[in-house]
């Protein structure tokens, strides 16, 4: 009896269901592939180019180019960009098998990472860390969720000094931490045990037919489709400036004076270290900080954080809508897009 055609298309079935990952960084060595090989995972490497003229480089879709193409033309399902020395991470993902790599950005790989670890049941009484530039959606989840969690001002490449902290404070918890500048810090695993558990759950979605993106549109369905946005504005006179630094000064006196054009329901000022809610007219108090930097939340699910500079103006915004599908992702992505440009438009018009 021939048993090699079958013995074959056990094999197929196999490679048919084992995720091939490619790893992307920007220097050799990166990443102890030790733990991968013993994963028995299917993955490849490649070299990006964008560290050569640059000691700081980002992920993003210049710099990770050659990694997309090499993906596409080997039939890779996810790409994982990785930077074991500054701790960062980005993910490049297929919608389904035909479709093109989409790149994620800071916000969505911290709401997948988090997902991921508060479903594992491996780490109880989990807490929570990020930035307060990083999309409110983690904030919701971790909350709803039940999590401790914690939102503060954290300098790019300071996101371990502020997890070190936390941890004094939960010093038997285990915490999970995020930054805008694709930073992500977690005190129970290195860097290493993030990446094979992103592979791992990779591996999982494939076997059932899933991808990375269709696992955020399940989060985006669990507690709503968050849209972030980080507009500058170039602060080019001292008339300028001046205008937009009185809008948070009124603001920050009077806190109901939008309420006609953009009805609030908080105010949070981390120079001062206060939090008012409009609806109850309550205060709190929390550690106050030495940079200008103010949130507005409004009713309709929407906050701007101002976080001026000498000369410009950063506005980090983050909108919540409704139910949202893979095939309509597209579009309310745009529309999204033209509600926030609305807004900032109107605060630079002086409301």
């Amino acid at each position: 009896m021939n048993l090699a055609p079958v013995e074959e298309s056990i094999e197929e079935l196999i490679e048919a269901d084992t995720a091939n990952i490619l790893f992307a960084s920007f220097e050799k060595n990166d990443l102890d592939t030790t733990i991968l090989d013993n994963s028995g995972l299917a993955y490849d490497q490649i070299l990006l180019d964008g560290g050569k003229d640059n000691a700081n480089p980002v992920f993003n879709f210049m710099t990770l180019k050659p990694a997309l193409d090499h993906a596409t033309a080997s039939d890779f399902s996810l790409i994982i960009g990785t930077d074991s020395k500054n701790e960062r991470i980005t993910l490049a993902v297929k919608k389904d098998e035909k479709s093109g790599f989409v790149i994620l950005n800071s916000h969505q790989l911290a709401a997948i990472l988090l997902n991921i670890w508060k479903e594992s049941g491996k780490y109880e009484d989990l807490v929570c860390l990020k930035s307060i530039h990083t999309s409110d959606l983690v904030e919701y989840m971790a909350i709803k969720s039940g999590l401790k969690f914690q939102s503060e001002i954290i300098e790019p490449g300071e996101l371990r000094n502020s997890l070190t902290e936390i941890q004094k404070a939960y010093p038997n918890s285990p915490v999970c931490a995020f930054n805008i500048d694709q930073q992500v810090c977690h005190s129970v695993l290195d860097f290493s045990g993030i990446i094979l558990e992103i592979a791992q759950k990779e591996n999982e979605l494939k076997a059932s037919g899933q991808t990375f993106f269709d696992y955020l549109m399940g989060i985006y369905h669990e507690f709503g489709f968050y849209k972030e946005k980080t507009i500058t504005v170039d602060l080019n006179t001292d008339a300028q400036r001046s205008h937009l630094l009185s809008i948070m000064d009124n603001l920050r006196k009077n806190p109901k004076s939008l309420e006609s054009t953009f009805p609030l329901n908080s105010v949070t000022d981390y120079k001062k270290g206060v939090k008012f809610n409009i609806l109850t007219d309550k205060l709190n108090s929390f550690a106050g900080s030495t940079e200008n930097i103010l949130k507005i939340e409004s009713a309709n699910n929407l906050s701007v954080t101002f976080a001026p500079s000498k000369t410009k103006m950063v506005y980090y915004i983050s909108i919540k809508g409704g139910f949202i599908s893979k095939e309509k992702y597209v579009l309310r992505n745009k529309e999204m897009d033209a509600e926030i440009l609305r807004v900032i438009q109107m605060f630079n018009r002086g409301l």
